[in-house]
């Protein structure tokens, strides 16, 4: 590979790292990645990142990379002089060729390091994970404030009740309540799809989500617009939510045997028994 298309595996690599904590373990937030402090130009400490080199990488050659004209396979042993005369104008990255570590300067003379994992691009769901529904109304607008800010609070306890196992091949579901009316006035609501995988964090060391089903629900804006009461605006939202996952039977061969039947009436039961909606 030339410089550029080294320069494209770090930054395609980069963001697929997990950052390590004190202990050499996978940091579960950003407070808890390990930074140490090298410094620049004049404070530059040398041995401190010819320690971190030798402790991480085994082999005699890593990829040290600088930009997109200045990337290579490099003398492990001539890194640290490297990184020491650019540190100050650019972020600097080395990783082994096998592509499993990394460490990261940046311009402010501190560095962390980390190891990349290739994650499958789909898998199975195992018998017996429980679907981990969430229900989304982020989006929002002025005159629907006051619908989010009656419902957000409910999502929760009705998301706990629903996280069973239900066969299939689904993990999760994601339900959008759209409360912006300009944005979905000339078009029909998302309709379902489910996703192998979806690029986003499930948590500081997840970095993608599996088998997710997906979809949104547009309410009657007229409707809410005419609704005055927490419990009217409940009502009528959760009751909107049950009946849009009638989807999920129509989906059910899709779905490799979800019991969408049984999902719709824990739905229900669970909405009746937090007093979300009257049965």
């Amino acid at each position: 590979m030339d410089s550029k298309q080294l320069f494209r595996l770090y930054n395609s690599k980069f963001f697929k790292a997990n950052w390590l904590n004190e202990n050499g373990e996978l940091a579960q937030n950003d407070g808890e990645v390990k930074w140490l402090y090298c410094g620049i130009n004049q404070d530059f400490d040398s041995e401190i990142v010819n320690e971190a080199i030798n402790t991480t990488f085994e082999e005699d050659e890593v990829y040290l990379f600088i930009s997109s004209n200045k990337s290579s396979l490099v003398s492990k042993s001539i890194v640290a002089e490297e990184i020491g005369k650019m540190l100050h104008k650019k972020e600097i990255g080395v990783m082994n060729i096998s592509c499993t570590k990394i460490i990261h300067f940046t311009t402010y003379g501190v560095f962390e390091s980390g190891i990349i994992r290739e994650l499958p691009k789909s898998r199975l769901r195992t018998i017996g994970t429980p679907l981990k529904i969430a229900f989304h109304a982020n989006i929002l607008d002025s005159s629907t404030e006051k619908v989010a800010d009656a419902i957000e609070d409910y999502f929760p306890n009705l998301e706990k009740e629903l996280y069973k196992d239900y066969g299939g091949v689904m993990e999760h579901l994601w339900i959008d309540l759209e409360l912006v009316e300009r944005y979905s006035k000339d078009r029909d609501s998302w309709s379902f799809r489910f996703q192998k995988r979806v690029d986003i964090r499930a948590s500081h060391t997840e970095l993608y989500t599996y088998n997710v089903g997906h979809y949104s629900v547009k309410p009657d804006f007229e409707k809410l617009r005419s609704l005055s009461s927490k419990e009217s605006i409940c009502s009528y939202v959760f009751e909107l939510l049950y009946e849009s996952t009638q989807i999920l039977v129509d989906k059910e061969k899709k779905l490799n045997g979800f019991n969408a039947k049984a999902f719709r009436e824990d739905f229900l039961s669970a909405c009746v028994k937090l007093g979300y909606i009257d049965c």
